[in-house]
């Protein structure tokens, strides 16, 4: 992922144009799999929470510990690659990855597979910015503009089809007498020793001629807030909101506050800070990094609300309710196809609209799951939502850093991508304890009864998605106005 690295300069051996593409494969294969680690424990939840005995608060830490270290490590992992060399360092998280993926997959507890997804974040973090910055030494003018198209498309694929080829290997015969849901993370091992052999064949070292800091504190500082924030929100349903559930996250306002001062500090001295805070100055980037946080915590939530609808309220397998994302997958590539086209016609207007689409697909799913209408129909709303999801997702990058400096646009890429994945944390935290409240313990009952109730918790949960969307969609628009 971008970060301000990236707009400085790079420097690399040269490398033939016969060992780039192959390099960029290689890289782009541990994209792939930590993208897709994303979304693919979805599917997986019903068998992880009966095989670990896993609470639902458990189990929303098991996704949220993934997409919180990745979040605020990201930075610090560019730097990394500044520091000690960018292949060297992707082999580092690429090795952390894989490993801490075999270590989910044997998991005996909740807590262990907590732990290890959090060591997976770390090891995404790593990896992750070293891919862009590598690419970008790679590769020059039209041959880099194919590099990143092919880039893009690696990582909505990874985001797509992430539920089918989950719900397919705990389906598989070989997986559900071996593995079950640890088939989802156990896949990651053969693909990421292709990756690392590959890598180390292929890519080429390189590193910022001038050298990075680390902001090691900053990172610990974020990370703390961030738990104090989350943690306590999501255990707090299960022990009934004792006060420590509700005093941890407000005392975390004061940690965060003081992460503000320590960066600003840090700015203020010369240094390179994790966010740096002069950015948010700017109006137009501020209104714009909100809606895209707003997005976010819509498109992550949402994606946990329809996994349990499906499988604990339709009581699909997990096969069946992988492939119930199936159009929205086809969707979502023709709304990234689609985005840039019509941005050309329309400009910043087809970010707005592909931001309201998504928001009625969300209106007219919550409808159609209140109503109990059958699962074939709900294709319609989800195509929409996919299709939404593939327009904003591209264009909002580019709306947002249309704002800033150009000496700025790598912090600010940076920025915006930690707010992405913050935001996936935190969405995931707020509908997850939603929804479990309004499901509760209630388990008996007819088959219809239990599936009316999962619907009606599901339209009542994504009450959020729906005000979360129709105000990132005025944000978008604000932000749009200020900046023209």
């Amino acid at each position: 992922m971008s970060t301000e690295s990236l707009a400085g300069s790079l420097s690399a051996a040269p490398t033939s144009p016969a060992r780039r593409w192959p390099a960029l494969a290689a890289l782009l294969t541990g994209n792939f799999v930590t993208i897709l680690d994303l979304f693919i424990v979805n599917v997986a939840i019903p068998d992880i929470r009966t095989g670990l005995h896993a609470s639902f608060a458990e189990i929303q830490l098991v996704m949220v510990g993934y997409s919180a270290a990745y979040a605020v490590f990201l930075l610090n992992g560019a730097r990394l690659g500044d520091l000690f060399g960018r292949k060297r360092m992707f082999l580092v998280g690429m090795a952390l990855f894989t490993l801490a993926s075999a270590l989910c997959g044997l998991a005996t507890s909740a807590w262990m597979l907590i732990a290890m997804r959090v060591a997976q974040g770390l090891g995404a973090a790593i990896l992750m910015p070293q891919v862009m910055a590598t690419a970008r030494v790679l590769f020059d003018g039209d041959a880099r503009r194919r590099a990143f198209g092919v880039m893009g498309a690696v990582q909505g694929v990874a985001a797509s089809v992430s539920q089918i080829i989950g719900g397919w290997l705990i389906a598989h015969p070989l997986a559900a007498d071996i593995a079950g849901w640890r088939a989802v993370f156990l896949v990651n091992v053969p693909i990421g020793m292709v990756a690392l052999l590959a890598a180390r064949s292929f890519v080429p070292e390189s590193r910022a001629p001038v050298a990075a800091h680390l902001d090691g504190y900053g990172a610990t500082v974020g990370a703390v807030a961030l738990a104090m924030l989350l943690v306590p929100i999501m255990q707090g349903r299960e022990y009934g909101w004792p006060w420590w559930a509700w005093a941890v996250p407000l005392a975390s306002l004061l940690v965060f506050r003081h992460f503000v001062r320590y960066e600003q500090a840090l700015s203020v001295a010369g240094r390179v800070p994790i966010i740096e805070i002069a950015l948010f100055r700017n109006r137009s980037f501020v209104l714009g990094v909100l809606a895209i946080f707003l997005f976010y915590t819509a498109i992550s939530s949402y994606f946990l609300a329809l996994t349990i609808l499906l499988q604990f309220g339709r009581g699909l397998s997990p096969l069946a309710a992988g492939m119930v994302f199936t159009p929205a997958a086809v969707a979502f590539f023709c709304g990234s196809l689609t985005a840039p086209r019509l941005a050309e016609r329309i400009g910043h207007r087809a970010l707005l609209l592909g931001t309201a689409i998504f928001g009625v697909g969300l209106i007219l799913l919550s409808t159609m799951a209140q109503a109990g209408t059958v699962i074939p129909l709900l294709i319609v709303p989800l195509m929409l939502n996919g299709f939404g999801q593939g327009m904003v997702i591209p264009l909002s990058l580019n709306t947002i850093l249309s704002s800033v400096e150009t000496a700025q646009a790598g912090m600010g890429a940076g920025t915006v991508t930690t707010m992405q994945a913050v935001g996936n944390a935190v969405g995931v935290t707020v509908v997850g304890v939603l929804l479990f409240s309004l499901l509760g313990q209630v388990d008996g009952g007819s088959t219809a009864a239990h599936a009316a109730h999962h619907g009606h918790a599901f339209a009542l949960a994504m009450l959020y998605n729906v005000g979360a969307s129709a105000l990132a969609l005025v944000l978008f628009w604000r932000a749009w106005r200020r900046h023209a």
